[in-house]
């Protein structure tokens, strides 16, 4: 990506980051949880956000673990964006201690796009004409990926976002349109107008549609495997 899509500078965008942590963070604990970890695991989270997850994973790891957690890091960012995902995923595997889990978190657009609301549908196809970087169906992509890692006990789960209107959710869907619209602008791909166009069916009392499906996959590195530098690795999406 040549540039994130949601700077920090932006005024509402605390605001918005608080709503996805108050969406992602159940999803991502409940996930955590299955996985068993032990009170000295030592943890890695790339794409920590606000560093919500990692607090809890301090608290779960407890005085013996040790939990690590990057954000925005450029160099995983524009990796993680382009076709070398497989081989992103492939490294943090080798982090893995055996026994160590990974767990893998990604939004997917693909109910989004499937709806059949016109103005709201348009919107994934114009976000990822601004930014060709970004996957559509990366959480689909997943749950192949995810088998392709030599890993155990694999599984996975999703989360649909249903989007009515006055709820958390919806002010978190609008404040991102609104924050993306400037760039999408700027880049081409929706007008003026249909920007606009799209805030206002958000507007409207009727609004209700599918956004994201939030995806998890997981895995546990085989306790034959070579010791690593991490016993716990885990990714949510640089998008969120």
């Amino acid at each position: 990506m040549a540039s994130y899509a949601f700077p920090h500078t932006e005024v509402d965008e605390r605001r918005r980051l608080e709503l996805l942590q108050q969406r992602l963070d159940p999803i991502t604990i409940r996930r955590i949880e299955r996985l068993g970890l032990d009170p000295s695991t030592r943890c890695l989270e790339i794409g920590g956000g606000g560093g919500s997850i990692a607090r809890y994973l301090c608290e779960l790891v407890g005085p013996k673990g040790r939990v690590t957690a990057t954000d925005l890091e450029p160099n995983f960012l524009e990796e993680l964006s382009l076709a070398n995902r497989m081989g992103i995923l492939q490294r943090m595997v080798s982090w893995l201690r055996p026994d160590g889990w990974l767990l893998v978190e990604d939004a997917d657009f693909g109910m989004w796009q499937g709806g059949f609301d016109p103005i709201w549908t348009a919107h994934p196809a114009a976000w990822h004409e601004a930014f060709p970087n970004g996957s559509l169906s990366q959480g689909r992509a997943m749950l192949r990926q995810i088998h392709q890692l030599g890993l155990e006990d694999v599984g996975a789960d999703a989360e649909l976002d249903v989007v009515q209107h006055g709820t958390p959710m919806w002010e978190f869907y609008r404040l991102s349109v609104i924050g993306m619209s400037p760039g999408l602008i700027e880049a081409g791909v929706l007008t003026a107008d249909e920007a606009t166009e799209l805030v206002a069916r958000l507007d409207s009392s009727d609004f209700l549609a599918c956004g994201f499906a939030h995806i998890g996959a997981w895995g546990r590195r085989s306790s034959a495997a070579i010791v690593g530098s991490e016993s716990g690795a885990s990714s949510r999406s640089p998008q969120a």
